[in-house]
């Protein structure tokens, strides 16, 4: 009786491992946001200037809605912020895939390419397709969006081709007064006005091709 009390602990193990030869049952749990929902938590990420977090919930949605454009632009706005330009590049084409000629993923893969120094010439290419199909459209997109062409007076002036840059930066600064100067300005060419920070960016830029300029011929000004 001693022997078989000293040994019922090891024969009840043999029982419970002998039961758990069956397959477990797996519990998947499902997520419960929606791709925008997950995207609005990636927003209140950014704001924050939480990086990691916003990318997390913007990769998220995609796997919730592949086709979802601001899940991919956004992912590709933390990704040039983390200067990550390859990657940036890349979700803002996909982005463009779905939405072709958009002025918002354009721009902003302009800026890749100002950032990075790489594919400079398709960039441009890019945002003169989107002025060229914005001619046609009504305002504010009508081709003289301010955002839109201060982006191509830098991608310009990182190009060399200063007559051509202080030509948009010009227009830029045009159309921004033009517009009232308003607050709230949106994506770029997607709400009237023109923010006053808009305003001092593209006379900051006006300064940097400026100070690009190579020296002139005696007695030849500088652009003015």
């Amino acid at each position: 009786m001693t022997f078989f009390l000293r040994f019922l602990p090891i024969l009840l193990l043999a029982v419970a491992l002998a039961g758990c030869g069956r397959v477990p049952r797996i519990i998947v749990l499902e997520d419960p946001l929606s791709a925008d929902e997950h995207v609005t938590l990636g927003v209140a990420y950014e704001r924050k200037g939480e990086l990691a977090p916003a990318a997390r919930e913007y990769e998220r949605a995609l796997k919730k809605d592949g086709r979802s454009f601001r899940a991919r632009v956004n992912l590709g706005n933390v990704r040039l912020a983390e200067k990550m330009y390859g990657e940036a590049r890349a979700e803002y084409l996909k982005a463009l895939a779905l939405r072709p000629a958009d002025p918002e993923a354009t721009n902003n893969l302009a800026w890749a390419a100002i950032l990075s120094g790489n594919d400079r010439e398709e960039a441009l290419l890019r945002l003169d397709a989107v002025f060229a199909e914005g001619e046609s459209r009504p305002p504010p997109m009508d081709g003289l969006s301010p955002v839109l062409l201060d982006t191509r007076g830098v991608l310009l002036t990182r190009m060399a081709r200063f007559a051509e840059a202080e030509s948009a930066l010009a227009r830029a600064e045009a159309a921004c007064l033009a517009s009232g100067n308003l607050p709230g300005a949106g994506a770029p060419g997607s709400a009237p006005g023109c923010p006053e920070s808009v305003l001092r960016e593209i006379r900051a830029h006006r300064e940097e091709l400026r100070s690009s300029l190579p020296s002139p011929p005696e007695g030849r000004p500088r652009v003015k």
